[in-house]
């Protein structure tokens, strides 16, 4: 497994050029943060890292897309499973990698929303750049937990189709597309009330978990469930989510 996740790594930096959407995740909150977002302001200009937020969030489905698509188009699965490796050590190294190339660029965001911001604070001084710490990097943590789950569907996605183009276009229009399909389910819940449970309302709902006993009341309010049963359920969704996208790989023919 090792060796693979060696090879999933060369991949990602010769074929993806992840780097390359880590370096922009940088560079774009510092010079936001900088020239752009004024004093009272910054606060929210944190939130939204420096607006590297999207561009994020367009890596993920990029990367995502590309791992999975470009191994059977480039014809380089042939020869891996040639060797001793599974088809399921192949699906699980390049989960793995997927989610290490996103925490690099997340925190590529992260470290160029701080560095704008100490610039920022020597340029114009410190009033209203506060953070407040706790809840800053529990988002981020959380911002990798949900977003496992839009892994899942983009993968999925991308063992169906044979484009890479058309695999990364339609994880961008995912990335929005799942957001507006989980509103139009919640407004679908007055009418049945078992569909409050449908994985993009409860992947919705919880996206805003941050540990708070006022969301949990109002998780515990809208789903009639204590937060760890509404999480439960949430990683049920993500297993069986991952364990249709690896039967669909198992089955793609090279």
């Amino acid at each position: 497994m090792i060796t693979l996740l060696k090879q999933e790594w060369m991949k990602a930096v010769k074929q993806n050029r992840f780097y390359v959407w880590a370096i922009i995740s940088f560079l774009l909150p510092v010079v936001t943060l900088i020239w752009f977002i004024p004093a009272e302001s910054q606060t929210l200009g944190y939130a939204a890292l420096g607006g590297a937020g999207i561009v994020v969030a367009i890596a993920a489905s990029v990367l995502s897309a590309l791992t999975f698509t470009q191994e059977f188009n480039f014809g380089t699965i042939r020869p891996l499973l040639s060797r001793q490796y599974s088809r399921l050590q192949i699906f699980i190294s390049k989960i793995v990698m997927i989610v290490i190339e996103y925490v690099i660029v997340l925190a590529s965001a992260v470290l160029g929303t701080l560095a704008g911001r100490l610039i920022f604070q020597t340029l114009n001084g410190t009033t209203g750049t506060e953070i407040d710490w706790q809840p800053f990097l529990f988002h981020q943590v959380m911002d990798v937990v949900m977003t496992l789950f839009f892994f899942a569907i983009v993968i999925l996605v991308s063992n169906l189709v044979k484009s890479s183009a058309a695999a990364v276009s339609l994880g961008i229009v995912l990335s929005i597309a799942t957001s507006i399909i989980a509103a139009i389910t919640t407004s679908l819940v007055q009418f049945w009330e078992p569909l409050k449970l449908n994985p993009l309302t409860v992947e919705s709902f919880l996206s805003q978990f941050d540990g708070t006993s006022a969301v949990n009341f109002a998780l515990h309010m809208y789903f009639g469930a204590d937060v760890w049963v509404i999480w439960v359920v949430y990683v049920g969704y993500l297993v069986l989510l991952y364990l249709l996208t690896f039967l669909i790989f198992q089955r793609r023919s090279v």
